[in-house]
């Protein structure tokens, strides 16, 4: 029985080898981390004591030199395996520095919408994304009009102020022996201010939760790793840098959403046990930045 998601339950992958292909080189073996694969006498074989049972990684089927190797199931089929190829000679450390400095967040649009075959592009190039576990357990939601990423964000604020009273500063001092210190800070400083800010803005038609940008997606979790819709939000967001877009993380609607909006929730078809979330507005930028920023870690240290 393979480890579950989602998508497959706890499905195996199947693992078939040609053994006209292969000659036990042994490579599949070093890479599968179940497991699965064995060299016995001279001779390839699946393993009757893998650690879970094949995930569907497909590591085995990229690194044979032979094709001798192929995985099926959790979602994979033969035609989902390609010859690899070769990255542009140009792509370089520097170049790559210089796009990834030189992105900045954008929250000014232009009120142009973006083509459907763009959305299609970053939505694939996204799906390329690394996952803790095959096969992808990230689910996406599309705002694809200005109106609807405008209708979203202002349910979200009206969600926000029947709860209200939760966050105000008299319910925060009752709180305050149970949180922690950053916690409580977070909440006084930043949280309470911005759902107010969030419900003002709106009185005056002003949507500051998704900027009214022209298209939004929100990448959420079901049985994943946490991190996993959040790598895939950043590929997104690289993605539409490429094909001349601005992009700008927005993080602070999944909290909320996570322990409530059961309506809103079921109206937009997100689970209603959602866990980890990451939104991302997308546009065409209304301005342009001339200057970067060196940024820095918190602390690098060698253990």
């Amino acid at each position: 029985m393979s480890v579950a998601t989602s998508r497959i339950g706890t499905e195996n992958a199947r693992i078939t080898i040609d053994y006209e292909k292969c000659n036990a080189c042994g490579l599949c073996v070093n890479v599968c981390k179940d497991f699965s694969l064995i060299v016995e006498k001279g001779l390839l074989k699946v393993s009757d004591h893998p650690l879970f049972g094949c995930i569907g990684c497909g590591h085995c089927v990229a690194i044979c030199p032979h094709d001798a190797i192929m995985v099926e199931g959790r979602t994979l089929q033969p035609e989902d395996f390609a010859p690899m190829e070769t990255v542009l000679p140009e792509l370089k450390f520097t170049q790559l520095f210089h796009f990834l400095k030189n992105r900045r967040s954008i929250r000014e649009f232009k009120d142009t919408p973006v083509p459907e075959e763009l959305i299609e592009k970053i939505l694939f190039l996204s799906s390329t994304a690394p996952m803790g576990l095959p096969p992808s357990d990230v689910g996406v939601m599309v705002l694809d009009s200005k109106e609807k990423v405008r209708c979203f964000s202002f349910e979200f604020v009206d969600l926000l102020s029947r709860f209200k009273w939760m966050l105000s500063p008299f319910m925060l001092q009752l709180m305050r022996p149970f949180l922690r210190k950053d916690d409580f800070l977070m909440f006084k400083s930043f949280v309470i201010p911005t759902v107010e800010f969030f419900s003002s803005s709106k009185k005056n038609g002003d949507n500051y939760v998704l900027y009214d940008a022209p298209f939004a997606l929100m990448f959420y979790g079901n049985m994943s790793d946490p991190a996993d819709a959040t790598i895939a939000a950043t590929y997104a967001m690289l993605a539409a840098e490429s094909l001349g877009l601005g992009s700008c993380m927005i993080g602070g609607v999944g909290p909320f959403l996570k322990f409530m909006g059961k309506d809103l929730k079921r109206k937009y078809g997100l689970p209603a046990k959602l866990r980890d979330s990451i939104i991302v507005v997308f546009g065409y930028p209304q301005v342009k930045y001339r200057k970067s920023i060196t940024r820095s870690f918190q602390k690098i240290h060698y253990a």
